[in-house]
């Protein structure tokens, strides 16, 4: 009896190893499938490109057109040999010919043969490793024939980068072709680790990759929502998609984070099919990275349509704003499509995001919590000034596609900054760090005020901004420098797009024009009202330039065009300098000469206080500097600290209050509000912890 108990349990753990080995193995098939449906849904192959492909390529296996020696950092061309291979396994998969079968193998063996090299780790830990994968998944599934050697080879030159030594999406990308090596290897153990590794990213950090304010870091506590962020996107997405049906299936709580991630701030920063200039890293130096429809990446097609159609079959429940995404980025709908006011300061990323369904407008600005954006590589070469408070204004979504090579860096816009002859190069590769603290902004969600206390490269300034529906005010104050330079406050450049209007019925008669004391510009349906006497300079002339001045893989073949710029001159060694201007967005010229600006009221704009009050949505914006009150009709506000404080409903007995503290070092505040002579004080605990610099709404 008791044999046969014995003989009954082994009977039950080897039938449980089956089981696990069969489901094991049914897993593998299932993500090698998922995979490769995933592959064949993005692929653009034509019987026409695989034709040239095969008449192109050599009896080796080789392509006389690629230099297989070449090490370069960027655009490294050897890569291009294995996306071709890829292009047969897909053409396979989709049921072209078998002929195709030994092409792709002569390639992989000549491949392994010339084993290529970058110097740039990127390439060799990442993208070559990666294609390699995908190649193996594709031959697998349509079961091409090859030796065994030649794929023990393959998946030993694969073993490259170590996920567990990287963050955010240098992490998930290692980890992807973990996940690759896994599955065409049957590695249950490799499988396990590459699907930790893979979903590890999806959380808040205090470091690297993604914020708890939704914002993204690479390369240290940098700003990165698209370039590395969407990096991040496009890889979770697939890895999810690959996993799908599996025990390896992404989690509902991390599918939450993803999605929120995704719409809240990604697309967010995304007009039509062209994202905001300032969240691109580096990547702001390469042809069509703003163009989310056909940006390309170092020869890698970050689609973000489809990387979309992959979060939609994740998240079914996130259709409706997909979809609107979707139809935006594809130009099927306008750019106003799915889209309601809204304001958020990012406050661990010193970046604002102010949208309307007629434009956006966002603020860029780096603190010594946050690194500038970077250099590096031979790319960004002139970005040093990109963190300097710089606004991008978008309407179309288009208006700064591509203008990189011919802007004069020193006048991009909403910056201050010395006028140099030639523009400057950075000074610190890979993301110099802030010099200041009292950076970061206000918010109620819908509207809210930004500041930038900036001092850098011998220049200081007090910036702010007051973001409301229609108007966006402007205020520089305690503006200094002893160095040669004039210092200059930009408004806008950009494409020009029809004439440029000025005041007194004028249009722009030469293609640069000195302007004393303009009421107001205008150029495509956007209005810059002067609040103050001011000096400027408004240009509509050729401006020129190439890729390469500005990121050395590109060409130096020259490009030109006509470019909006309208700046202000504070002269030379500027003394406690100011400016004050309004941004109207989606303005008629016609309206221009009777815009009625009296709404606005510019209360205060000095070292100790800038304050806007916008008395049709009875709202205070302002910002503290020291200890302080400011007066406004029967309101009063009174701050024992500097801060930053938003009033809504300002003419009620009870107005609704919001603050924040852009230092993030304070733990408590003192805030007086008092109507009609009736002061009440609260002492506030502000956030702490990862939330410092939060908005908070206050009771009183």
């Amino acid at each position: 009896m008791i044999k046969k108990i014995k003989l009954a349990l082994v009977l039950t753990i080897v039938g449980l190893l089956q089981v696990q080995i069969a489901t094991a193995q049914d897993e593998f098939d299932i993500v090698r499938k998922n995979i490769v449906n995933n592959l064949k849904a993005q692929a653009k192959t034509t019987t026409e490109a695989i034709a040239t492909l095969q008449q192109n390529q050599q009896a080796d296996g080789s392509w006389a057109d690629i230099q297989y020696t070449d090490d370069r950092i960027t655009l490294w061309t050897p890569i291009r040999h294995l996306h071709q291979i890829k292009e047969y396994c897909i053409a396979i998969n989709k049921g072209y010919n078998r002929k195709l079968d030994e092409r792709i193998v002569a390639g992989l063996n000549y491949w392994l043969k010339a084993a290529p090299k970058s110097k740039n780790w990127w390439y060799n830990d990442i993208a070559t490793p990666q294609a390699l994968g995908e190649i193996l998944m594709l031959i697998d599934e349509a079961k091409v024939s090859y030796p065994k050697t030649t794929k023990d080879a393959l998946l030993e030159s694969m073993k490259r980068g170590d996920p567990y030594k990287q963050t955010g999406a240098n992490k998930l990308d290692i980890a992807m072709h973990y996940l690759y090596r896994a599955c065409a290897a049957k590695d249950a153990v490799l499988m396990d680790a590459a699907v930790n590794q893979l979903f590890a990213p999806i959380e808040f950090s205090s470091q690297e990759g993604l914020q708890t304010d939704y914002s993204y870091f690479q390369h240290g506590k940098q700003l990165y929502l698209a370039g590395y962020g969407a990096v991040f996107l496009t890889g979770e997405y697939k890895a999810a998609a690959a996993v799908m049906n599996t025990r390896f299936a992404l989690s509902k709580e991390k599918q939450n984070l993803l999605y929120s991630y995704l719409t809240e701030t990604f697309l967010r920063a995304i007009r039509g099919r062209y994202s905001d200039f300032s969240i691109e890293g580096r990547s702001i130096s390469r042809p069509n990275m703003l163009d989310k429809k056909n940006a390309v990446l170092d020869g890698y097609a970050e689609n973000t349509a489809a990387m979309l159609a992959l979060a939609k079959n994740i998240d079914p429940s996130g259709a409706r704003a997909i979809d609107a995404a979707i139809a935006r980025i594809e130009e099927r709908q306008p750019p106003a499509l799915g889209v309601s006011p809204y304001h958020k300061q990012f406050y661990r990323a010193d970046y604002t995001m102010h949208q309307r369904k007629a434009y956006s407008f966002n603020i860029r600005a780096v603190s010594v919590r946050t690194r500038r954006t970077e250099s590096g590589n031979g790319e960004n070469i002139f970005g040093r000034f990109l963190a300097d408070g710089s606004t991008n204004i978008q309407r179309t979504g288009s208006e700064y596609f591509n203008i990189m090579p011919l802007w004069e860096w020193d006048k991009l816009p909403g910056i201050t900054c010395r006028d140099y002859l030639t523009d400057q190069p950075a000074v610190v590769e890979w993301g110099e760090k802030g010099n200041m603290d009292f950076v970061g902004g206000v918010s109620d969600g819908k509207y809210g005020c930004t500041v930038y206390d900036m001092d850098y490269n011998q220049v200081a300034a007090k910036k702010a901004w007051f973001l409301f529906d229609r108007e966006i005010v402007c205020l520089g104050t305690g503006i200094n420098s002893t160095e040669a330079e004039n210092i200059t406050t930009t408004l806008n450049q950009c494409w020009l797009k029809g004439k440029v209007g000025l005041a007194k019925n004028k249009w722009l008669l030469t293609d640069t024009e000195k302007l004393d004391n303009p009421a107001w510009v205008w150029h495509d349906s956007i209005g810059y009202c002067f609040l103050q006497n001011t000096r400027a300079v408004v240009s509509a002339a050729m401006q020129k330039g190439s890729w390469k001045r500005i990121n050395k893989g590109y060409s130096d073949e020259e490009v030109n065009g006509k470019v909006f710029k309208l700046f202000i001159d504070h002269g030379v060694k500027p003394a406690n300098a100011s400016y004050a201007y309004c941004v109207l967005p989606n303005v008629a010229l016609q309206e221009m000469n009777s815009i009625v600006t009296s709404n606005i009221k510019v209360l205060a704009n000095n070292n100790q206080v800038q304050a806007v009050a916008n008395n049709a949505l009875q709202m205070l914006q302002v910002c503290f500097y020291q200890p302080q009150s400011l007066s406004y009709k029967q309101l009063k506000v009174t701050v024992d600290q500097p801060c930053l404080v938003l009033v809504k409903e300002m003419n009620a007995s009870t107005p609704e209050i919001w603050l924040a503290d852009p230092s993030q070092k304070l733990t408590e505040l003192t805030v007086t509000v008092q109507v009609n002579n009736k002061p009440v004080t609260r002492h506030i605990t502000l956030p702490d912890g990862e939330s410092r610099g939060k908005s908070l709404k206050v009771s009183f």
